[in-house]
Parts: structure tokens; sequence; C-alpha cells
């Protein structure tokens, strides 16, 4: 069996699981299955059609019935513009680096931070699914294959995956959820809103400009330098591209380090302490988790497993595909984490955390934006990889407002899976919680045109077309969870994906 086949257990739909975005009990509706073998190029055809990982289980909400439904979302690295908010998130880094950030800006920043992002893997509420999925099951019928099979799959078992969705703490309790006001009166009196937003936005100006006018003074500047220094500052910050930021960050007098590690490696064992620390106090501070409930096991299963097989591509792509952590180093110690998995077109953002202590610095918008950097560097050795993934879009979520923000932002239409401009998607959502996104109702889901008869069986140790093995093994309900299966993942996935069927014996 070649290298790049993948292996999965397809579970069909689990509905009637609690909401972690509602709060509904009994309201949310997936399809899902679990894989301990996924390469890259299948997960990036799946999150294409709608489906997300969060470790050995990828699952797919049941768009028009759930109750919150999720669009992907991604924004085009290669055309993303900076908003004023985003500048001055990274001016605030570059001051905070330098140390230049005084107390009180420190204070207000920090009761501004409920605002910033809180990432987290856009999973339903799948923890009683996962309790009773069992991957070594699927561990087994891998290993029971022929000697020279394994030994070219297995390596799929030595690579650590998570199997308990752990994402929606993202909303998860509505008491954890602060309501953004601003937001809400945005949408509900928007005239008015703007008009004092501008208000308070000029005023913060005059008086920042005010401060920097004085400080010249007490420095004995004449009236006239004072006006070259503010021109030249002003001229400084035209034109500055995200790199140029970034660039200026790593030359504060304070080091801010930011490392690229690749799951399991040396690296990412020996800062594992490190890191499942700021995890803890991350989720205990910010979702309110219980101490049992975000350990260093836990840490392990969700957020350093992974199902994805390194692939290192033929253009020399540094670090090759397949699931890292980005760590964020200040003057020598970890201070947050960004769970990415770099995919063939994409960087896929899964999950984010950070120490508390430096909330004051908006560090989900920050690192969002280090992310959308990051893909554009790594297009200079892949030109196709140019998208920035962030997951899913949660229109009645307040917390998810941020991603249509990180512009160009599309969404994939749930229907005809293709990629709409967010700009035109948002009405359409005021109105219905799930639309079709694509007003061209001649565009087709051709991908998803697929049938059970079209799906490998990996059975028995061997691998059948489904049309061979259900002359034999096969009834009625099972060919109805294959053809399900066949068209929720597509034509395309089907050439190189394995349908595990366990024995009854």
């Amino acid at each position: 069996m070649p290298h790049d086949f993948s292996i999965v257990e397809y579970y069909s739909q689990q509905g009637r699981s609690r909401c972690g975005y509602c709060q509904s009990p009994n309201t949310s509706y997936s399809h899902g299955m679990t894989t301990e073998r996924l390469t890259v190029q299948q997960y990036q055809t799946l999150i294409d059609r709608g489906w997300r990982r969060s470790g050995y289980y990828c699952y797919k909400p049941t768009m028009d019935i759930t109750c919150c439904p999720h669009y992907t979302i991604r924004c085009s690295a290669l055309e993303f513009k900076m908003s004023r908010s985003q500048k001055k998130i990274l001016k605030r880094m570059i001051k905070f680096l330098n140390g230049e950030l005084s107390v009180d800006e420190q204070k207000t920043s920090q009761n501004t931070c409920d605002h910033d992002i809180v990432r987290c893997m856009d999973v339903p509420n799948q923890l009683e699914i996962t309790k009773e999925i069992k991957p070594s099951a699927l561990n087994m019928e891998i290993a029971s294959l022929s000697e020279e099979n394994s030994s070219r799959i297995n390596s799929a078992g030595n690579n650590p995956e998570l199997k308990v969705s752990m994402e929606n703490k993202e909303c998860l309790d509505s008491k954890t959820i602060k309501e953004e006001s601003s937001e809400i009166k945005h949408d509900l009196k928007k005239k008015s809103v703007s008009e004092s937003g501008m208000i308070l936005q000029k005023k913060a100006k005059l008086i920042r400009i005010e401060r920097k006018r004085n400080k010249l003074l007490a420095q004995g500047k004449t009236e006239d330098e004072i006006k070259v220094i503010m021109l030249q500052r002003k001229n400084q910050n035209v034109g500055k591209t995200l790199e140029d930021y970034f660039n200026e960050i790593s030359n504060c007098k304070n080091k801010l380090e930011i490392k690229l590690v690749k799951k399991m490696s040396n690296e990412m064992i020996d800062t594992l302490d490190q890191s499942a620390e700021v995890f803890k106090k991350y989720q205990m501070v910010i979702h309110r988790d219980a101490e049992n409930e975000c350990d260093k096991k836990s840490y392990f299963e969700f957020l350093i497993k992974s199902p994805l097989q390194d692939t290192m591509p033929e253009n020399n792509l540094p670090q090759g595909y397949g699931s890292f952590h980005e760590q964020y180093w200040y003057n020598g110690n970890l201070i947050a984490v960004a769970v990415l998995d770099i995919l063939p077109f994409c960087i896929s953002s899964v999950y984010f955390f950070y120490d508390p202590a430096y909330s004051f610095l908006t560090l989900g918008t920050f690192s969002s934006l280090r992310e959308v950097l990051l893909t554009q560097q790594l297009n200079k050795y892949q030109p196709s990889l140019k998208y920035y993934y962030m997951g899913y879009y949660i229109h009645s979520c307040p917390k998810m407002r941020y991603k249509a923000k990180i512009k160009p932002a599309k969404l994939l239409c749930p229907e005809s899976y293709t990629w709409c401009d967010i700009d035109k998607c948002l009405p359409k959502l005021d109105v219905s919680k799930y639309s079709r996104l694509n007003e061209d109702l001649t565009v087709k889901d051709e991908d998803g045109n697929a049938t059970a008869d079209e799906v490998l069986i990996l059975w028995n140790n061997k691998v059948l077309p489904f049309h061979i093995f259900k002359a034999f093994c096969a009834d009625q309900s099972t060919e109805g969870y294959v053809d399900e299966f066949a068209k929720l993942v597509g034509k395309t996935c089907l050439k190189k994906m394995l349908y595990c069927i366990h024995s009854r014996n």
C-alpha cells in the first residue's frame, strides 16, 4: 500500500450533543470520523469541503440542521491589508519591547483585552462521542496489514494525535462569554455608535499628539523642530508592511523570539513542561477550567498529538508540511504558543494560548498577524501556499467577529464548496443563520457526486473496492453509511482514503 493513503473510521452523523456556543443541550449536529493516519494533501481537500480536525477526530457540522452553523473562513495572505487597529497592536508590542509602554497604557490595554481573539479548536462538543471511540482499535487494524504495508502505515501510529475535541472553550461557558457590547450596539445602532466612536478616536489621537509635543518641548525642541519631527514620524508609518513591523520587533531592546517547532521534535519535547504550564494558566484564567481539566496529559492529548503525516515537498519548503507549534519567547520565557497545521495551500490555525499576565499585548490578534506573515514567507518557497485558514466562522458568536476583520476574508459555501467574499455573505447570515452563499445556483458540488462503490474498504487485512466487499459482507445499513461518507468527503479524497471496517470475530 502506498504511503500517501489515509485511513479513517467513519461514525456517520453525531447529533443532539451540547452546543458550546448557544449552550443548548442537544441541538448540535455533525458528521465525524477518526483517523490515525491522514496525509496533508487529503486534509487540505477535507477542509476545503467544510471538515476540520481536532486530533484523531475529524468532523463536519451538519450545516442545515445544527443550531450554530460553522462556515469555513480563510484570508488570502498575499492580498492582506492591515487595519489601523491591527497596526496599533504591532506598535504597542514595539513600545513594550523597547521599554516605552507606560503602566497606564498597560492597564488601558488590559481593560480591553476581552475584545482580543480567543481562539480555540472549533469543534462541536464531542466529548461524549470521543469517550466511546477507541483509536486503539484502528491502530490494530493498521497493524494487522501485511508486514510490508504496515511498515509504511504504522508510522501513523507513531505520530501522536489528539482524539478529544477540546475546542469550544471559545464561547464555551455562558458565564465566560463577556458580550462585546460595543459590537452588538454597532449592529443595532450603527450610525450613532460609529459617530461616537469617531469622536472618541479623535480625542484619543489629539491627546497622543499633545503628549508627544509636550515631551519634545521638555527636551528643548522649538515649534519648527517639533513639526519636522512629527512629520518624519508620520511618513515613517506610511507604507509599512507587515514584514517591516516584525523586522522592527526583532530588533527591539528586549527580545521576542518566535520559533516554529515540529510536532514531537526534540525541541518540542524539551519545552513540554513550559508550554504545558502556559496552557494550564490560559485555560484556568481565560476559560475558567478546573486544574484537572488542563493538566499535562490533557495538553498532550489536545495539542501535541496530530494525525497529519510529516511531508517534505520537492520545492525545499524549509520545515515541510505537517503539524507545528509556533512558540513566543520573551527574554527567554515562553509566553504564548500557536498550534498550526501547514498544508499544501495554507496555514491552518488550530489553537492559540498565552500567559494571561501578557493580556495587555493583545496576543491573540498579534499572533494572527504573525501567521499571515508566515503564510506570506512560505509562499516564496511554495507558490500554491497562499491562504490563512482561521477555522470556522459562526455568525451568532460575537467572539468570532475578529475573523471577518482579517481581510480579505472569504467563507466557504456549504452547498457549492466555492469561496465567497464575506462582505456579501454577512447580510445573508443576518437574515438566516444557514444560507447558500454562492448566488449562482448553477454551480454544483461536482466533487460530492460520489457513491459507495467508489470507496476503498480496509477489512481483515485486505483492501477491497466496496462493490466487492458488499457482495459477501455488507448489509444495507453499512452501504448507507458508506454512501453518505462518499458524498461528504468527495471523489478527490476517495482516491487516496481507506474506509476501515473491523472484522466481526
